[in-house]
């Protein structure tokens, strides 16, 4: 026995009494069992040597199996910084590793950690925020890969003055508004013609107050229809694709915020609209020619003849697209509905969008050639960022957005349906162009500055939101939120013109030409080409700047060039944390039970 302070120890049968160095203090009973196991599977000889500040000198595995909490936790952390595969934990785990390479080396980690994790933050607000880049695509496109525009003619002219004069009866209006002597109220009839007619004049037409707040949306466009300039005497000549064709085959009647025009190349309403949206109203073609070999998001179909619907040429130049020949009579010339300019506003959209003839046009004035070169721009996006939200890729997909009356999606579109129910919701009425049901009261004459003036308000209100919403490289969201349509098509146009005497072409000395010309006296006219510049163009392409395989492999590579750190270095952290420290768990417990086992069967 020790000569420091013990205590007699009762042998247990067959064993040998052995004297050991006990703390002053009395042991715990949880301390108790601990240090049991340590003498019972230690060694005889260095069992002796063992001591509650001996901790360190254990190995590491017994410390596990047999310490306390804390001695097998701390064990746990120096044998993963023994096996672990990251650089420079190693050194930390070292036990006799001197406090200066301990301190120097968690410098050097927590350095390394710190470049490591800014660097992979901007890799992420890159990956989060800019996910999408423009680029040209890989190869050009030819022109008959995409169809013709849909080209919208509306005439300055809106009626004929032998059978409504709107200068007249305007004067008239307001001259019996105030009273004037001698001046007479206005028919019914002229009433309900000037009703329908001040709704396509200038606003600032819109001070004097006549009429109902709601009228019948057919009402409206047949007056429009009746007194509007006959079709044949306005669309004299048409050629497609150098082929003469009859005007009235080729284009088609459609009803725009600008009266009656006519259009060239558009779908049918049938295909435009929902069922909800096919109203008596809009639909005015007898034949329907239904795009069968095109959408908008795959283009033309490979069975796809020389001739499907939409139209498509075969090449650039003018011979291979659209010649128009127009005219218009001096004595039907308006100054007061539309102002002192005279010939037609012509819009080049996409077979599928509903042309809005007043937010963007070319306007064609009387005695001129003009000639319109178009070049097409084409963005497209790649199925890559189909499972990004909209917001991130800032463009929808055909079926990502459902409109009310729209079969199509496209902004022009979305944003048309959106005006339409916020005039609804301002004024109790829509516009007698705008989309709606049969049910929709549709605005008259004296609800003319309510919706001119809900147009301002929304375009107010889209702005505010889009401006208090963007983001560093996006769009702000808003109430309409009508984001581009993720392959589009515009048709941006270069425009050439010059004088144009019709009279010089008509030869006066035969019959036929001096028939032409009693024929064409007291008329003015315009010539038209429109055409594609070139035989192919560069197509736009929204594709991945930042795709999932890139910033998995940039981060990857920040881990390993700074912290040495793989896929496998993570997995061997997560075994650590899981099966190993589970296992050591139940190895620790099964031990425990045993000596508590043999401890009781000793008392």
């Amino acid at each position: 026995m020790s000569t420091e302070s013990t205590q007699p120890h009762t042998p247990s049968p067959g064993h040998e009494e052995v004297a050991v160095r006990l703390p002053q203090a009395p042991l715990s009973a949880a301390n108790q069992w601990k240090r049991a196991a340590l003498m019972a599977r230690l060694p005889p000889a260095f069992r002796e040597t063992v001591s509650d500040d001996s901790e360190d000198e254990v190995d590491t595995k017994k410390q596990i199996k047999y310490g306390s909490g804390f001695q097998a936790a701390k064990a746990i952390i120096h044998e993963y910084c023994d096996y672990t595969t990251i650089h420079g934990i190693r050194y930390l785990g070292e036990k006799k590793r001197p406090i200066l390479e301990r301190l120097f080396w968690i410098s050097v980690l927590i350095l390394s950690v710190f470049t490591c994790v800014k660097l992979t933050l901007n890799i992420w607000d890159k990956w989060n925020n800019n996910p999408v880049i423009v680029s040209f695509a890989e190869k050009s496109t030819p022109v008959w890969e995409i169809p013709f525009p849909a080209v919208t003619v509306c005439p300055e002219t809106k009626t004929r003055r032998s059978l409504f004069n709107f200068t007249d009866s305007y004067h008239q209006v307001r001259d019996f508004a105030n009273n004037v002597s001698g001046v007479v109220d206005l028919t019914e009839r002229q009433k309900e013609l000037y009703g329908a007619v001040t709704q396509v004049c200038e606003p600032h037409l819109h001070d004097v107050e006549l009429g109902k707040a709601t009228r019948k949306g057919m009402e409206i466009i047949d007056a429009l229809t009746e007194v509007s300039p006959i079709f044949d005497d306005t669309y004299l000549n048409c050629k497609w694709r150098n082929t003469q064709k009859k005007c009235s085959e080729i284009f088609h009647k459609f009803v725009t915020e600008d009266g009656v025009c006519y259009s060239f190349n558009s779908l049918s309403p049938a295909e435009v609209f929902r069922a909800e949206g096919i109203i008596p109203d809009f639909i005015f073609r007898e034949e329907n020619h239904l795009s069968m070999d095109w959408n908008v998001e795959d283009g033309y179909s490979a069975s796809a003849d020389t001739s499907p619907y939409p139209n498509r040429v075969l090449g650039p130049g003018a011979r291979a697209g659209l010649y128009l020949f127009m005219g218009g009579m001096e004595i039907d010339f308006d100054d007061m509905c539309r102002g002192p300019v005279q010939g037609f506003k012509i819009l080049l959209h996409t077979p599928g969008d509903v042309a809005q003839v007043s937010k963007q046009y070319f306007r064609i004035p009387f005695d001129q050639e003009v000639l319109i070169s178009i070049r097409p721009k084409i963005i497209t996006t790649s199925d890559g960022l189909k499972h990004y939200e909209p917001n991130r890729r800032q463009c929808y997909f055909q079926k990502e957005r459902d409109l009310r009356y729209f079969n199509i999606y496209s902004q022009s579109n979305c944003e048309l349906e959106c005006l339409a129910n916020f005039t609804l919701a301002k004024c109790g009425c829509v516009k007698f162009s705008m989309p709606r049901n049969v049910n929709m009261p549709v605005c008259g004459a004296a609800s003319l500055k309510c919706y001119n003036q809900a147009e301002d308000e929304l375009l107010l209100r889209e702005f505010n939101q889009g401006l208090a919403n963007s983001g560093e490289n996006s769009r702000g969201e808003t109430e309409c939120n009508c984001l581009p349509s993720c392959t589009s098509i515009a048709y941006e146009a270069e425009i050439s013109q010059a004088d144009f005497d019709y009279k010089s072409v008509i030869n006066q000395d035969t019959p036929e030409g001096k028939e032409e010309q009693a024929k064409r006296e007291g008329m003015k006219m315009s010539r038209v080409s429109i055409f594609f510049k070139e035989a192919q163009f560069l197509t736009s392409r929204r594709s991945e700047l930042y795709g999932t395989t890139d910033f998995l492999a940039n981060c990857g590579g920040l881990l390993g060039l700074f912290m040495g750190v793989s896929m496998l270095s993570i997995v061997e952290l997560v075994y650590f944390c899981t099966v190993r420290l589970i296992s050591n768990l139940r190895m620790r417990r099964k031990t425990r039970k045993e000596l508590l086992q043999a401890v009781n069967k000793d008392a």
